[in-house]
């Protein structure tokens, strides 16, 4: 094989890589291997792990203080970021951030807390454009879809192959491998 049959068979794999995933599921050749079948669902946690044995249905006196603390954390956190800006609240946050930031309101806080908005603002269809070099060039799309086959399997959003989350997550390593080249693609990173 040749140099250029080796980048035609290289682009024509990437591509059907890329399809599978914006197909999803619907229509997929999934092997059994890649889709473990729980006949039963077993108890998640909080976090949407999926355990072997039956999480404690009652919650010990130590798990329940610490969800009223948490309850109460959720109070003040809500109250300072409807408030983001004021100087009140820009005085609370280093102290908040080291207690802790309640699981609800994470994805809200770490927003702004890293000013995505201004940097969305910023770097508009940054995001898409890197998909699009990603889809034509990536030398990761392999590992990535092998490592994003691999990446928690125990985690109910993650567990069945070519599902919404595996679709996102695969979509960000691959524009992210693109958009810092000097880096590209680091498995285990």
């Amino acid at each position: 094989m040749n140099e250029e049959d080796l980048l035609k068979r290289s682009a024509e794999e990437r591509e059907k890589i890329f399809k599978r995933y914006e197909q999803g599921r619907e229509g997929a050749e999934i092997d059994p291997w890649e889709d473990p079948g729980f006949e039963v669902y077993h108890t998640t946690d909080r976090y949407g792990f999926i355990h072997d044995k039956r999480l404690p249905s009652k919650v010990d006196p130590q798990e329940a203080k610490r969800l009223q603390i948490e309850v109460e954390r959720q109070k003040k956190w809500l109250k300072m970021l409807k408030n983001w800006d004021s100087p009140a609240s820009k005085e609370k946050v280093h102290s908040r951030v080291y207690k802790g930031i309640p699981n609800s309101l994470r994805t809200e806080a770490w927003c702004k807390l890293l000013e995505v908005d201004k940097i969305k603002k910023a770097n508009k269809n940054k995001y898409v454009e890197m998909m699009g070099l990603a889809r034509k060039y990536s030398t990761d799309a392999r590992q990535i879809d092998s490592d994003v086959n691999r990446q928690f399997r125990e985690h109910l959003h993650y567990r069945e192959r070519y599902s919404i989350k595996q679709q996102s997550l695969f979509n960000v390593l691959t524009a992210y491998a693109m958009y810092n080249s000097e880096v590209g693609y680091c498995q285990d990173s």
